[in-house]
């Protein structure tokens, strides 16, 4: 599969997997128990769905006790991350972040997430062709800490105040 064809969001994309380097240094610190959007041949925690949208609260996924992992597939992002943050209590998820103006980031990560981390350099995901992503990447948090042991920068909203002042101070920016 071609990693930098410019098409954006397309199927083929759906099977990159989480390097497995950048995988276990954040699960040294979060020890997650369900991956949201996996298969039986490369789950990254004991319990898995390979089809996230069909979870809900259930005895299964006790939202309360579980730590989720997410890397949805691009072609159902914006499906992916409205579930994720009505079902998930505490997890941490994977996606581009090279359009922070699209509705994905503004609608449903921005008002829904605690923090954000952007990773120091591209993430060279599994199952692609070539030297990395054209795009960078973030992990998106919610109901734990922000990453340790990667280099890079957070960015974390402790209310949900404190996002919504972050979005005027960037309109009144743009007023400019």
């Amino acid at each position: 599969m071609k990693a930098n064809n410019g098409l954006g969001n397309i199927p083929e994309r759906d099977e990159w997997e989480t390097p497995k380097e950048l995988f276990n240094i954040l699960d040294d610190q979060y020890q997650f128990d369900f991956d949201c959007c996996a298969r039986e041949n490369n789950r990254k925690a004991l319990y898995f769905s390979n089809d996230f949208l069909k979870w809900y609260d259930n005895n299964y996924f006790d939202r309360r006790r579980y730590k989720c992992w997410m890397n949805p597939p691009f072609s159902k992002a914006s499906d992916m991350f409205k579930h994720f943050f009505k079902s998930v209590k505490h997890g941490v998820a994977i996606y581009r972040c090279d359009n922070f103006e699209t509705k994905i980031w503004q609608d449903i990560i921005f008002p829904n997430c605690d923090w954000i981390f952007i990773p120091k350099g591209r993430v060279v995901y599994e199952g692609m062709n070539g030297n990395g992503s054209r795009f960078p990447s973030a992990l998106i948090g919610v109901g734990v800490d922000t990453p340790i042991g990667l280099e890079g920068q957070a960015f974390k909203f402790s209310t949900i105040d404190d996002m919504k002042n972050a979005r005027k101070l960037k309109g009144n920016c743009d007023k400019k």
